[in-house]
């Protein structure tokens, strides 16, 4: 599962998501003052496919990022952002791309708050972020990097290193745990240096170099239940599994119910083409429910409900009631709130995809959901009709 980085920059301007690829296998940025545009290669499988621009129409100079696809992919992306003038607009002034092999650039002037992300054991698959006549803010997909055969499944690495907090100009020394327990669990841990430690004194390890088996004991103490990949599914164990993947978002959502949820089926985007789940669950139920988001501007952030087993089969326990909630507000609950309770997590950040299990009825769901690890209170909207939602 991909972790967002990001997005660094101004508020202001249209929200664009290129979801996420295979890998990056060109890009296109225009620059002057700052960075004006930037286009994006990626490639699907093998298929090259190209974004649009984003960004406005300016730019003095055009420089292109040719990647050594497909051996050679983005690692890491950092730069500065800030404004020409006083009260002038926040945009993104530079950008420097690192991948596998060299670093490109800097594309841009280095001039005002500078950004970095933590670099990661992973590559970069899709970009994100806001633009106007500029390119106001960008941030970045990660895709944690398979681990070598030979590597055993609990496998941990650790490193110290600085990182610049968004907001910020001062780098804070870190050390870090970074590591898997198996083939859907990925871990990292990142522990900040103490200012009063800081002044002129080395960094801090917090971590020295101690056995492989001390460093699980470290990680069995600080993660006792890993969070399931998605996370979920609730529910029974009866049915078939089925999971629709990783989408740009969720635009609609119909489901039926009798006694229980029978069936969902789902409205997906994936970079502004629609596509349509299948129906997962029977045939049965006359009740129809739709739940119709106004995406892009509201997006799908929890699910909740309860599972429990259905009347006259006591042994069979399957979804009873689900609800839904926006950035905007709660639908549901739909069906009879009985059995035992479920939500997804609270962390900020939007569904992304379903996955669960299914036969007669909605025997079980989960989610995916794509977290934020930087500021994203805004949803697009054009800046005088922008909302803003705690």
């Amino acid at each position: 599962m991909a972790i967002l980085g990001g997005p660094w920059g101004g508020q202001d301007g249209f929200y664009w998501d290129d979801g996420v690829y295979s890998t990056i296998r060109q890009l296109e940025i225009s620059h002057g003052a700052g960075i004006d545009s930037i286009r994006i290669e990626y490639d699907i499988d093998g298929r090259s496919f190209w974004s649009e621009k984003h960004g406005g129409s300016g730019g003095d100079k055009i420089d292109k990022v040719r990647l050594e696809y497909p051996n050679e992919f983005l690692t890491s992306v950092h730069g500065h952002y800030g404004n020409l003038y006083e009260l002038g607009p926040v945009f993104v002034r530079s950008l420097t791309f690192d991948s596998n092999k060299r670093t490109y650039g800097p594309f841009g002037v280095e001039k005002g708050t500078y950004f970095t992300f933590p670099k990661m054991h992973g590559k970069i698959v899709g970009f994100l972020g806001k633009y106007g006549w500029y390119l106001n803010s960008l941030g970045f997909y990660v895709e944690p990097l398979n681990k070598p055969n030979n590597t055993p499944s609990n496998y941990i690495h650790h490193h110290s290193q600085q990182y610049i907090a968004h907001g910020t100009d001062k780098p804070y020394e870190y050390s870090m745990i970074q590591g898997s327990l198996g083939p859907n669990y990925d871990l990292i841990f990142a522990i900040r240096q103490k200012d009063e430690h800081r002044n002129n004194s080395p960094p801090i390890n917090f971590f020295p170099q101690i056995s492989h088996e001390a460093k699980n004991q470290i990680v069995q103490k600080l993660v006792k239940d890993p969070v399931p990949y998605g996370p979920g599914p609730w529910g029974g164990e009866g049915g078939k599994a089925w999971d629709d993947g990783v989408f740009t978002g969720i635009k609609q959502i119909i489901l039926s119910k009798t006694d229980a949820i029978c069936c969902v089926e789902i409205e997906y985007d994936r970079n502004g083409q629609s596509v349509w789940s299948v129906k997962h669950g029977g045939s049965g139920g006359q009740i129809a429910n739709r739940v119709k988001l106004d995406y892009p501007h509201e997006v799908l952030t929890c699910i909740s409900g309860y599972y429990g087993p259905i009347k006259k089969e006591q042994g069979t326990k399957v979804i009873q009631s689900l609800t839904f909630h926006s950035s905007r507000r709660k639908y549901g609950p739909f069906g009879e709130e009985l059995g035992t309770y479920f939500a997804s997590g609270t962390t900020e950040g939007k569904v992304v995809g379903f996955h669960g299990r299914s036969s007669m009825y909605l025997d079980a769901i989960g989610v995916h959901m794509q977290h934020w690890l930087g500021n994203h209170r805004y949803w697009s909207k054009p800046a005088s009709l922008m909302k803003f939602f705690s």
